[in-house]
């Protein structure tokens, strides 16, 4: 999930696990807040008692765009010094002591440029303020867990909620006040104002909000039936919803992201249907998984690819074995794209910050517990994640800790399936070796060899057999470089396809998936070439290049031919595309849809095998309109467009690729 992009719905960033300063202890301090906010210029004041004891000194950071008015500790006056990028406050002993802050300050406006870290940093307008815990707008240790009481006052035609219950709210001598309550141990608050609609709905005592502009509010209804529908079904598999409320708040800024009891989602976004579909569910499922139960991110984040296996795939499963078998074929896809050298671990992954670590992260771990489910069974994945839920909430929990809740489940080890698919980056590479067909007493005999070229993986293959009779599905355990199996049927076969369904996580060949967009962008040695002489067309060209690239992209001058060895992405008028590709040996796809399209974007590979992604635009306002839909489109292998939306798109057909066999 580009955070700078609308459409892109993040999870939950992960909050600072490693401080710059020296370990604390682990009881955790008191914060009582209160925040003045003058909307239109971003002033603040904050005040922030804090009760701690335990220790000699409080190390802390600050948020730069802050300034300490006045700072005391048990009522006496104190300084701080500047130690580690931060800030330190000598106590008089170890014992229980009371600081208290005065800080005022101007939140960033929101034109300040913060580009991919929009989500990361605080910043205000007339739309609305945002405070993230990330930007240490209150004194932070290092992303440590704190409890808190927060009052907030703004004026009162705006609104303000936090990452925390909810307390009580009223309009005041033309002020808005509300009081929120964080009683058990958390991330410090994130705060949100804006000139918010509210929608309220009570179920079960459980508080549901959307906090809309104006625009929005006519969805509020649709959003407040969803949330609860996904709270009740998560609440029903895994257990008691952990807060006390969800509130859905639409962002001036163009993100996505979830936090404790809310998701902060861009006001363009929120009309869209996926939004409140696996979007909204997936946001809703990380007060469980990231919020409810913390991520140990020393030994890897598992919260994202457990989020998306039960919210993002579990709603295509929902829907159809089709929808999600095309969800998992794309994960597929994806991953074969990835180059080598930026593949890595599952345990190295902690959280997104381009489109090869959401490979990783989000794509093969959910893929991973969707072979734990075969592996072990439903009901025993079922179990093992209530389990989990129950050892572990209000608490962190790594990797080792989801293992021990499935072996419980499960009643067996399950140390090798962990070891094979966290502890080594890459996938088998599975194809058919030799295998024949003969005549026997009993009928046929159907004799044939499954190659893994790289030891070590275990798992179990599913074949479906196809014969005169019809079908017979079997599974057989692969867990060596060569596996014999053998087949007696009475009927002739007629074919046999290992792994139809793609229920395991492997390395496609070539023949198995076509170029798609990812082939390109994820490849740190593609180069981009500028197909047109408009200084005006160049300048957005180059622009979108570095929007669709995962890394940086590297421009080269225009030479096209058909010796060409790195991945290319050539960015081109229409009317100089023909006599362009004739010169790398291409013509347009004839699989392109014949629909009436103002710019399109496919790929192909040339003679070689080299990847190539070409896009094309009428003019330059064609191309512009491309700056903020095409680099969502990196799994498909084509998409035309009008105006900015997208009118086709799709994957090349391919054959049914190596594990396929017919017989004559």
């Amino acid at each position: 999930m580009n955070r700078t992009v609308a459409g892109v719905i993040l999870a939950l960033l992960c909050s600072a696990s490693t401080s710059l300063f020296a370990q604390i202890p682990t009881a955790p301090p008191w914060h009582d807040i209160e925040v003045t906010l003058t909307s239109g210029n971003g002033e603040i004041r904050v005040s922030d008692r804090i009760t701690l004891d335990g220790r000699e000194r409080f190390r802390f950071g600050l948020a730069h765009w802050l300034e300490i008015e006045a700072l005391s500790v048990d009522g006496v006056g104190a300084s701080v010094t500047r130690q580690d990028g931060g800030y330190l406050v000598e106590l008089p002993d170890s014992g229980r002591h009371q600081l208290d802050f005065k800080l005022r300050g101007t939140v960033p406006p929101r034109d300040a440029g913060q580009g991919r870290d929009a989500g990361m940093l605080a910043s205000s307008g007339d739309d609305g303020v945002y405070l993230p815990a990330y930007d240490a707008w209150i004194p932070d240790e290092g992303g440590a867990s704190i409890r808190y009481r927060l009052k907030v006052g703004i004026a009162a035609t705006r609104r303000a909620v936090a990452t925390a219950k909810l307390i009580d709210e009223k309009v005041d001598g033309g002020r808005y006040q509300a009081s929120f309550e964080q009683s058990h141990a958390g991330e410090a608050p994130s705060l949100f104002t804006g000139p918010y609609q509210v929608r309220e709905r009570l179920v079960d005592g459980l508080r549901l909000r959307t906090y809309f502009h104006a625009e929005l509010a006519e969805l509020s209804d649709i959003y407040l039936d969803a949330a609860n529908a996904y709270i009740q079904r998560y609440r029903r598999q895994i257990g008691d919803y952990p807060y006390a409320d969800f509130h859905v708040i639409s962002a001036p800024l163009p993100v996505g992201l979830g936090f404790p009891n809310l998701t902060y989602v861009g006001r363009r976004v929120i009309p869209l249907p996926f939004m409140r579909g696996r979007s909204l569910a997936h946001e809703v499922l990380h007060n469980w998984w990231g919020n409810g139960v913390a991520v140990d991110y020393a030994s890897g984040n598992w919260a994202e690819g457990l989020t998306t296996f039960m919210a993002d795939y579990a709603l295509e499963r929902d829907k159809s074995a089709a929808a999600a078998r095309s969800m998992r074929i794309k994960w597929l896809r994806d991953y074969a794209a990835l180059p080598p050298g930026r593949d890595l671990p599952v345990r190295a992954f902690r959280s997104r910050r381009h489109q090869a670590s959401q490979v990783i992260g989000y794509d093969k771990v959910a893929f991973i517990f969707h072979m734990l489910t075969r592996e072990i069974g439903r009901p025993a994945f079922d179990a093992g994640l209530r389990r989990f839920w129950n050892w572990h909430k209000y608490r962190g929990a790594g990797w080792r800790d989801l293992q021990a809740a499935f072996e419980a489940a499960a009643g067996r080890d399950l140390g090798w399936f962990f070891r094979q698919w966290l502890d080594r980056p890459g996938a088998p590479r599975i194809s058919i070796g030799a295998h024949s067909l003969t005549r026997v007493d009993e009928g046929f005999r159907l004799d044939v060899e499954i190659i893994q070229p790289i030891a070590g993986y275990r798992f179990g293959l599913p074949v479906l057999l196809t014969t005169d009779d019809g079908f017979e599905r079997h599974e057989i355990r692969v867990s060596e470089t060569l596996t014999r199996v053998e087949w007696i049927t009475s009927a002739r076969p007629r074919s046999i396809h290992f792994d139809p369904d793609n229920d395991v996580f492997r390395l496609l060949r070539k023949s198995e998936t076509p170029p798609i967009l990812r082939d390109i962008t994820l490849d740190p040695a593609a180069t981009a070439m500028i197909g047109a002489g408009n200084e005006e067309f160049a300048g957005v060209a180059r622009a979108l290049a570095a929007g669709l690239m995962d890394v940086e992209a590297r421009f080269a001058e225009l030479a096209l031919d058909r010796t060409i060895e790195r991945p290319l992405l050539l960015i081109t008028t229409t009317d100089r595309l023909h006599q362009q590709l004739a010169q790398l040996g291409l013509q347009q796809p004839a699989g392109l849809p014949a629909a009436e399209y103002s710019a399109a974007a496919w790929t192909a590979r040339l003679a070689n095998g080299v990847p190539i992604l070409v896009v094309s635009a009428d003019n330059v306002a064609e191309l512009r309109a491309l700056l903020r839909p095409l680099p969502h489109y990196g799994g498909q292998s084509y998409v035309l467009f009008e105006t900015g939306r997208a009118r086709d798109r799709g994957i090349w057909p391919v054959k049914r690729g190596a594990l396929f066999l017919e017989f004559d």
